[in-house]
């Protein structure tokens, strides 16, 4: 060999010395357990269901119930009250065979009115509904720090407004049809032979329907209201409003 190559094999650094792996002297590195990817699935998916399960209302009290429920039964008397003041009215202002006319008429009308019955139900779980949803909206609001609401207004009032104009055309058409069939509903109800011996008494029947035919588009509006309020629980307006128009459109009362 060259003695200059020697020489610069005997100048290098010997290479690094290899990386052994563990012997049977020293204990292998700990390592951290692995969890089945079950068990983290399952993990996962119980905290997500504990996230978003919503919380459950708290129940009424009693006393919360009674304060309810005594106003609104107080708004569904009102109807039988006032047709209890239209015969105290007659007593005093008119007649005989105008007092005598007040009990058919007075059943075909208010009994009629049962026809659209549907329309108050309808509207207080639709309102109700609707003033469940806002609340929560409002929540969702207040927590993100929103205030911007809805572009149409709340979905309370878009669903009363809804329910006010069907209740308008649904009177409209429930009176239309009182009036025309007035003679024929007194007659079933009465007999005709009966409507035949008393005609002063089916004459001012079937005029006492036909002129509370023309208010029913008015009264079926009026009971979709009480009952939104209802749906909005709140019992005092409607109450406030039947007391306002029981002593404003029957002043006879107060003679």
């Amino acid at each position: 060999t060259d003695p200059a190559t020697a020489a610069d094999a005997g100048d290098a650094p010997p290479p690094p010395p290899a990386i052994q792996g563990p012997t049977g002297d020293s204990p292998p590195p700990s390592r951290a357990p692995e969890r089945p990817a079950s068990a983290a699935v399952a993990s996962a998916s119980a905290s997500a269901s504990v996230t978003s399960t919503p919380t459950a209302p708290a129940a009424p009290t009693v006393s919360r119930i009674i304060r309810f429920a005594i106003p609104a039964m107080g708004v569904w008397l009102c109807s039988p009250v006032l047709s209890m003041i239209d015969a105290s009215a007659v007593g005093l202002l008119a007649g005989t065979a105008q007092q005598a006319s007040l009990s058919p008429a007075v059943a075909v009308t208010d009994y009629g009115g049962l026809v659209v019955a549907f329309m108050y139900t309808a509207t207080t779980n639709l309102v109700a509904g609707a003033a469940g949803r806002d609340a929560e909206d409002g929540a969702t609001l207040s927590s993100s720090g929103a205030t911007a609401g809805p572009a149409g207004g709340t979905s309370t009032q878009r669903t009363f407004l809804s329910a006010l104009r069907l209740g308008l055309l649904v009177g409209g058409g429930f009176g239309l049809a009182m009036g025309a069939l007035s003679p024929v509903l007194l007659r079933a109800l009465i007999g005709p032979t009966a409507a035949a011996a008393s005609p002063e008494v089916f004459l001012a029947a079937d005029r006492y329907v036909r002129i509370r035919s023309l208010g029913l588009p008015a009264a079926v509006c009026v009971g979709t209201a009480q009952s939104a309020c209802l749906g909005m629980q709140d019992v005092r307006s409607p109450l406030y409003v039947l007391l306002a128009a029981a002593a404003g459109g029957h002043p006879e009362v107060l003679a």
